[in-house]
């Protein structure tokens, strides 16, 4: 495995579009957090202030760089459709290369990639943190939506990796997974409420929750006999989101993996 990795990041050490969008993430992520802090609300009884503050920064931050995941995507999408243009697959399955080794390699950089992220993110949260928050406050808590937000980083790109390997060109692949979300929404219109909230991008998409509507949130046991949380409000448990989540993460690799098998590697 450590093989194949190695390979894989030879072909993205030298670059350069990998780098420039990698580089625009990590560098656009902290400018537009402080940014969002910097708010003022006239009348407004919000301090923006607490956005960086332990401990709903990891929620806050997390939910700002789950936007950017769809520039992470966008990477996968065109390393992987590089990998037809190029003939490379077809080149690595010549030189006795299983197609499950592509599926691994790609699964092995996703890996890295969203992990890199994460650690990223637990700095640069970590740094706000400390800088504004008192001391008797808690840095650990609520600091699983940083893992969490490992899981929907995986998320977004494996999906982009299953876009890439059916569609194989980089233009159209690009522009049907940046509209996933969307294209998801129209069908959603079309099924029941209990069904569209298990749709794959919906689930991924809420692994890192609005923190606006989080806290705006009604406490179930301050509602009045007899009275239901507003619809709005109606969520699936994050704990079974985040178990949807890996599950969908799974089938996606193994379906990548039989289309491979299936399709010819020209």
């Amino acid at each position: 495995m450590l093989n194949l990795l190695k390979i894989e990041f030879k072909k993205i050490i030298p670059y350069t579009t990998f780098w420039v969008i990698f580089g625009l993430v990590f560098a656009l992520i902290p400018v537009v957090f402080y940014g969002i802090g910097q708010f003022e609300l006239q009348g407004a009884p919000i301090d923006m202030k607490n956005t960086y503050r332990f401990p709903g920064v990891w929620n806050n931050l997390t939910y700002l760089a789950s936007w950017f995941n769809l520039l992470i995507g966008m990477v996968i999408v065109i390393l992987v459709c590089n990998e037809f243009s190029f003939k490379t697959f077809r080149q690595h399955v010549i030189d006795g290369q299983s197609k499950s080794d592509f599926v691994i390699s790609k699964i092995l950089l996703m890996v890295c990639m969203a992990l890199f992220s994460t650690i990223y993110l637990l700095i640069i949260g970590a740094l706000f943190g400390l800088a504004t928050t008192d001391s008797n406050v808690s840095f650990t808590e609520n600091i699983h939506f940083v893992g969490i937000y490992f899981i929907q980083a995986l998320g977004y790109m494996s999906v982009a990796l299953i876009i890439a390997t059916l569609i194989r060109s980089t233009a159209l692949s690009i522009i049907i997974f940046m509209l996933s979300i969307l294209i998801e929404s129209i069908i959603q219109a079309f099924v029941p409420g209990n069904i569209e909230k298990y749709f794959p991008m919906e689930i991924i998409a809420n692994l890192t929750p609005n923190p606006l509507i989080s806290n705006m949130m009604p406490d179930p046991s301050q509602l009045p006999p007899g009275a239901q949380i507003p619809p709005m409000f109606e969520s699936i448990p994050l704990s079974t989101t985040v178990i949807v989540a890996c599950v969908y993460i799974l089938v996606i690799w193994g379906v990548t993996y039989f289309m491979l098998t299936k399709k010819d590697i020209k």
